[in-house]
């Protein structure tokens, strides 16, 4: 086990730094818009696309109006009641109100049901892996795991358009639902990466997200993905100085990275003045050394947003110790599914070799037939009934949201 994953090792939730986000972007949200949201919501009766809670669940977070910017995921001792000026914000920027209505809902969804414990009808959100190929080898990241991740891995590979384009068109026809790509690899690294995004927002996907370790990025990508118009880029770094950057993203150059974000910026600026797109930095905290104060410092003129919060146990998360003691249910099961870059479907990406693999889509297997699977089902009662430990690597994790 590396000394990294040591500092890690056994810190129980209460200890770890939850996620928070600093926002610097303006506020656009006018009173006259948050009316328009309103008054959509009351509009709307129950009908085939809403039950009834759902729209209910909506008017509820519209009517407490204390604005906040926390949109992450809830969490033991912190629920959330209304809507983020942030999500508020998103929603207007969507032309018809059809599309608006359904944005709501799905945040409304992500927000309620994880912690509710209810099953939606499909997953809240679809984490597609465009590649599980990284050019980085990131001390805290499974990618460091060269038992594993290796340029001879046969598993290692990147997703085929078409079967992309199915997991898509299966989105598209179970909205409202998210996509972020994301996961093992480093996204950009897919030839055909700015045409996913596009394909995906062409199709009507309400919230599509790309996690990026800025290495890839060019003046060409740039200006692909703004015309494209993702709801949000977050830039994946550790560290506000050179040293400690390079240390912790092996095989990235700092300035390289810091010049690439700021041209996003800059091109944003200058040509997509009103792009919907919103960028994030997202700072992975693993060492006491880490000066989170100094990379916002740095960052923060760059993005419209910061974000902070302690790794998730990745590398070597199967030789962890056992945690017997630890019954909290896992919200991933009622929040989301990762399809890798070969169909294979997971519970979560913590489990990096998928020994919790649900199966894989393809040759009429769908994302829906998964997600309402009896292997999921009954993955989901073993966690409610405090039996996550019959599951590896679950008893050796606390879980996401704690």
């Amino acid at each position: 086990m590396t000394e990294n994953v040591r500092q890690m090792t056994g810190v129980p939730p209460a200890e770890r730094l939850r996620f928070t986000c600093t926002r610097y972007r303006p506020n656009r949200l006018t009173g006259a818009g948050f009316c328009h949201l309103v008054q959509l919501a009351k509009a709307v009766q129950e009908n085939e696309t809403y039950r009834e809670h759902i729209i209910l669940g909506v008017r509820k977070f519209l009517q407490n109006t204390t604005f906040h910017s926390f949109e992450g995921r809830p969490s033991e001792g912190r629920t959330k009641t209304s809507f983020s000026t942030t999500e508020l914000e998103t929603a207007l920027a969507f032309e018809n109100d059809k599309t608006k209505l359904a944005y709501l809902v799905y945040r409304y969804m992500f927000s309620a049901y994880p912690t509710q414990k209810t099953v939606s009808d499909f997953p809240l959100i679809v984490a597609v892996e465009p590649v599980s190929l990284c050019n980085l080898r990131c001390v805290m990241c499974f990618q460091a795991d060269e038992t594993y991740f290796s340029r001879q891995n046969p598993l290692m590979g990147k997703i085929d358009m078409g079967l992309y384009k199915e997991l898509i068109d299966e989105m598209a026809e179970n909205q409202p639902c998210g996509l972020v790509l994301a996961s093992r690899g480093e996204p950009m690294l897919h030839p055909q990466f700015t045409d996913m995004v596009s394909y995906a927002i062409t199709r009507g996907i309400v919230d599509v997200k790309i996690n990026t370790n800025a290495t890839a990025l060019t003046e060409k990508k740039i200006r692909e993905l703004l015309e494209a118009g993702p709801t949000t880029v977050v830039f994946s770094v550790d560290a506000g100085n050179k040293q400690e950057f390079e240390a912790i993203r092996v095989g990235a150059k700092f300035e390289q990275v810091v010049g690439n974000i700021r041209k996003f910026n800059e091109i944003r600026e200058k040509e997509f003045s009103n792009s919907p797109t919103r960028t994030r930095i997202s700072m992975t905290i693993f060492r006491k050394t880490q000066d989170a104060k100094e990379a916002e410092s740095l960052w923060s003129p760059l993005v419209d947003e910061f974000a902070i919060h302690s790794a998730d146990y990745r590398l070597d998360i199967y030789e962890h110790p056992f945690l017997p003691e630890e019954k909290k249910p896992c919200s991933l099961l009622w929040e989301r599914v990762y399809v890798w870059w070969d169909g294979l479907v997971n519970p979560c990406d913590i489990d990096y070799k998928s020994k919790l693999s649900l199966g894989r889509v393809g040759n009429g297997i769908s994302i829906k037939s998964i997600w309402l699977g009896e292997k999921m089902q009954q993955m989901r009662r073993d966690h409610v009934s405090g039996l996550k430990n019959l599951h590896s690597p679950c008893n050796r994790c606390y879980g996401a949201g704690f």
